[in-house]
């Protein structure tokens, strides 16, 4: 079997030149000791535009000359330049996203011998998804892998999509477990507690939760599945209004074979909203938080209604960074994933046999529209790692982490309660 690793647009442009980021520069450390330690044929390729490249199509879509031949932009970052020189490699120039070389090259090598393809380097969303998928089309039957440790979107958002898109493309996205994590012993304990909360606080009781199609809420309903059977699982749809993708709820619905109710809670919103006397200005967050509040409202009433116990969805990563609405999604009568990662539950979900769709879903926060790493400014990757840890590479990413967690753990507390000191005389 002969092994290709494929090392898309490592350049100085795409790394701290003029389309450079900081998620770029991060994972050059990676890719290179990957190239270092590759037992294989490496070919390296290199994004090749002319002087004129702000008048070509992809000039005038993307108008930033990058790199363009000759300039010291178009050459490999020096890391990553040195670490193919002490393998040996094949550059590759190519015009344009992908490279229809590539497969001709990857043919006259192996000849006759089986093989397989592994992708990294920039710009996980652009170079190198084109790439993937142009050899997944050229090689059906062969083996395609992307490490997305070495890769680097535009943005992280863009990023996690585009490794979503590979998948469903039954690329392989190399997976690494999480430190310190054993997700069969984990799912094992944690279906086991699931039942003892039920056997000790409602034998015969329903599982009742929120579903959004999202990995925490899919992968919380296949653990509840799991552990009662999915008679005694039920999920509750509640869009506000129309919701792009309710199919994914629904597809993990039909996944699970569990019962399921829609409530649409834009007329309670809408209600709420305008129950407000003129003279009291709603604030923007008090906005954007209704929704979310006037959900688990909804969520309690179908409970109490099937003879229920809510399931409280959240992951020890959210937590942490007090990424969750007070009373709202913070909520719960059991908690089955707040003290595991986000990477951590991720690997739960996988392990249930989740569709990718469902696990590897860009997480949005329902609330205003943006990803929630958009909003937080650092890739849950890299949270589920310091909080693992201690390790983190960004020290500006560092700080902000901290200030949240210093400034919302009070979500994770009871509320404040005065004691006059005066003793009970039962307990």
């Amino acid at each position: 079997m002969r092994h290709f690793l494929i090392v898309v647009d490592m350049q100085k442009d795409f790394v701290d030149g003029a389309l450079g980021t900081k998620e770029a520069q991060a994972i050059i450390p990676a890719a290179a000791e990957k190239i270092k330690h590759f037992s294989g044929t490496i070919l390296a390729t290199f994004d090749t535009h002319e002087p004129d490249y702000l008048s070509t199509r992809e000039g005038r879509y993307l108008p930033v000359t990058h790199c363009v031949k000759g300039t010291p932009g178009w050459e490999l970052d020096e890391t990553i330049r040195a670490a193919l020189d002490s393998r040996g490699y094949l550059p590759v120039e190519k015009p344009t996203f992908g490279s229809t070389v590539l497969p001709q090259l990857i043919l006259q090598i192996a000849g006759e011998e089986p093989f397989d393809i592994q992708l990294i380097g920039l710009c996980t969303d652009i170079c190198v998804v084109s790439n993937a998928l142009l050899l997944k089309a050229c090689f059906p039957e062969t083996d395609i892998s992307v490490d997305p440790a070495c890769c680097a979107g535009v943005t992280p958002a863009l990023h996690e999509a585009a490794l979503a898109t590979m998948r469903s493309c039954q690329i392989d996205v190399k997976e690494e477990e999480p430190p310190m994590f054993d997700v069969e012993q984990v799912t094992r304990d944690c279906v086991a507690w699931i039942r003892k909360f039920f056997e000790e606080n409602g034998p015969g009781c329903n599982a009742v939760l929120g579903v959004s199609g999202g990995k925490d809420s899919s992968v919380a309903a296949a653990l509840c599945v799991e552990a009662l059977g999915k008679d005694r699982v039920v999920g509750v749809m509640m869009p506000n209004g129309v919701q792009h993708d309710i199919d994914m709820a629904q597809l993990l619905c039909d996944h699970l074979g569990i019962r399921r109710y829609v409530v649409n809670i834009h007329d309670a919103v809408e209600g709420v909203k305008g129950a407000i006397p003129e003279d009291l200005t709603l604030s923007e967050q008090s906005i954007t938080n209704l929704p979310p509040r006037i959900r688990m409202a909804t969520v309690y009433a179908v409970s109490q209604s099937l003879n229920g116990r809510v399931v409280n969805t959240c992951n020890l990563s959210e937590d942490w960074v007090g990424y969750s609405t007070r009373y709202g999604d913070s909520v719960g009568d059991f908690s089955p994933m707040s003290h595991l990662t986000v990477q951590e539950v991720k690997a739960v979900g996988r392990y249930l046999g989740l569709p990718d769709v469902l696990v590897d879903k860009v997480p949005i926060d329902g609330l205003c529209g943006k990803t929630d790493e958009d909003n937080l400014g650092f890739t849950y990757a890299a949270l589920d790692r310091y909080i693992r840890t201690g390790e983190i590479d960004d020290e500006a990413a560092k700080t902000r982490i901290d200030t949240l967690h210093r400034r919302n753990l009070f979500k994770l507390q009871l509320m404040p309660s005065f004691d006059p000191g005066i003793p009970t005389a039962i307990s």
